[in-house]
């Protein structure tokens, strides 16, 4: 009973919120996100790794074409029925320096093959942390979008109900009919879905920018993001030229086609003479333990310098099978990343046809937005002096809305272009963060 009660005296003393406490707030702007997903991120966190794993083999590769030292030492009981030996002690001891002067190229060839390999994988890796950069910066784009699109929604629902409540006094004063009642509160019921709606695009967009930046699945941290102020961005895209030849996946296709057509050698090569030189250093000493005799008395020294030649002069032709399979995968590596590379070309075509028409429908929104607003500000004017009908009115509210959604969807893709541009140029990553 003691210990039950202490039990519940312990219990009670916890403070009534150290449950439910709110989980700690962080803030996060645009150049935190990125910094954070490059530091989180499990995508970005695998091209590291890759990226580490070609440096270890082309250093591997490289220690191939330097000596080796091994050691080896043997020391236990053999023994047979009947004993061969005089004693069933074993014991032996060897060291060598050991040197592949020359193995029929394969050596130097992987270690070529190595350093394409890093070369490539650290293309691979600036390129992937363009690509973080952008997937990053146009979820922004869109969650900053989806902040304008909300407040936007909900200037026009205030709007829209005061101007119910406005109508209501007068049809219960017996000014308004029924159907202008109806009417106003069918609308006010509309804005209230599309205000819904709004939120919960805001919400989810917000979900995806924790999933693009890492955040950790165990985390109770309740994550705020700062969205991009439409207002002070520069609405324009610089005159820009995108050169293939510059893309950091073309330069890694490239490279890749270097390491294919180094791997397609090897193998060629088996179908000529296989030439092999090697030397070698050994000092070997046995049978020192049971026997009576020390480790010098059986000591000895070796030397060696080989010259293999190795050819095949019949085996049903599979060599000749194998350099032609190599020859064709080869030719269909290669024209896998020629198609990606032509693939590639014509995006970027594409993207500055786009450019220019994102440009151009920016600036017939901003005009569009100017009219609308000089529109709405006359139709407000005349309705308070009762020569504008209520329809015209929410048709005036109807379109301010329609062209202030135009407009920062138009400065969305302006900005979205303007980051995919720099992406394609390898400058995102280092631009964002200035």
């Amino acid at each position: 009973m003691r210990l039950l009660f202490i039990i519940m005296v312990a219990f009670l003393s916890v403070p009534a919120n150290a449950e439910t406490s709110p989980p700690e707030s962080e803030r996060f702007d645009l150049k935190k996100a990125i910094t954070f997903a490059i530091e989180n991120s499990p995508t970005f966190d695998s091209i590291k790794r890759q990226l580490n794993i070609s440096q270890l083999d082309e250093k591997s590769a490289e220690a191939k074409l330097l000596p080796s030292l091994d050691l080896t030492a043997t020391h236990g009981i053999l023994d047979t029925s009947p004993r061969t030996t005089t004693s069933p002690w074993n014991s032996e001891f060897s060291l060598g320096i050991t040197e592949s002067l020359y193995d029929n190229g394969v050596t130097r060839a992987n270690s070529k093959i190595a350093n394409l390999n890093k070369k490539q994988a650290e293309l691979n890796f600036e390129d992937q942390k363009n690509k973080v950069s952008l997937d990053i910066v146009s979820q922004f784009l869109t969650y900053s979008l989806n902040i304008k699109l909300l407040e936007i929604q909900e200037k026009q629902f205030k709007l829209i109900s005061r101007q119910y409540q406005t109508i209501s006094r007068d049809y219960y004063q017996g000014i308004k009919t029924k159907k202008d009642f109806l009417r106003f509160k069918t609308q006010v019921s509309r804005g209230e879905i599309n205000l819904v709606a709004a939120k919960a695009t805001v919400e989810k967009s917000k979900q995806e920018l924790q999933r693009l930046i890492g955040i950790n699945l165990n985390s109770n941290s309740e994550i705020e993001f700062i969205p991009i102020s439409f207002e002070t961005v520069k609405n324009e895209i610089p005159d820009s030229t995108l050169s293939i030849e510059n893309h950091l996946q073309y330069r890694a296709a490239q490279i890749q086609k270097e390491a294919n057509q180094l791997n397609a050698d090897l193998i060629s090569r088996k179908n000529l003479p296989e030439w092999f030189l090697s030397t070698g250093v050994n000092y070997t000493s046995s049978n020192y333990i049971g026997t009576g005799q020390s480790f010098s008395d059986n000591a000895r020294t070796g030397w060696n310098a080989l010259l293999t030649v190795k050819y095949n002069f019949f085996d049903w032709g599979t060599r000749s099978r194998d350099k032609a399979v190599a020859l064709h995968k080869n030719i269909i590596q290669n024209n896998e990343l020629d198609s990606n590379s032509l693939l590639l070309k014509s995006s970027l075509k594409q993207l500055l046809i786009n450019a220019r028409q994102i440009q151009k429908n920016f600036g017939l929104a901003k005009e569009l937005l100017a009219l609308e607003k000089d529109n709405i500000d006359f139709i407000e004017r005349e309705y308070r002096n009762g020569k504008v009908q209520y329809l015209d009115l929410i048709a005036g509210l109807n379109n301010i809305s329609d062209a202030e959604i135009k407009y920062y969807s138009a400065v969305s893709d302006l900005q979205t272009t303007k980051y995919t541009l720099l992406y394609h140029q390898g400058k995102l990553y280092e631009e964002l963060l200035k």
